[in-house]
């Protein structure tokens, strides 16, 4: 059984709408997404703005987020909330 729903990144303007209905159609405590691809900024403001609607209905869930270097980690692990992790 896996531990970790993926969701699909598209890199569209309403991603982070999609994630919020993602999350409230899926029962998700716990989700993974791939930013590797995505520029660092774009990633920060889909990281830090659906942890926020994930830990809504998740308190104690898990936003892993997969991005491109540990560069990258670096500049937005000022970011990183209680339910976010950086991988």
């Amino acid at each position: 059984m896996k531990m970790y729903q993926d969701f699909k990144f598209d890199n569209s303007t309403d991603v982070v709408e999609k994630f919020k209905k993602f999350i409230e159609k899926n029962d998700c405590p716990k989700i993974e997404v791939d930013l590797s691809a995505v520029n660092i900024f774009e990633a920060l403001k889909f990281m830090v703005l659906s942890s926020t609607y994930h830990f809504q209905k998740y308190p104690k869930g898990k936003l892993r987020c997969r991005i491109q270097s540990e560069e990258a980690k670096n500049f937005v692990s000022a970011f990183i909330t209680n339910n976010l992790e950086l991988v």
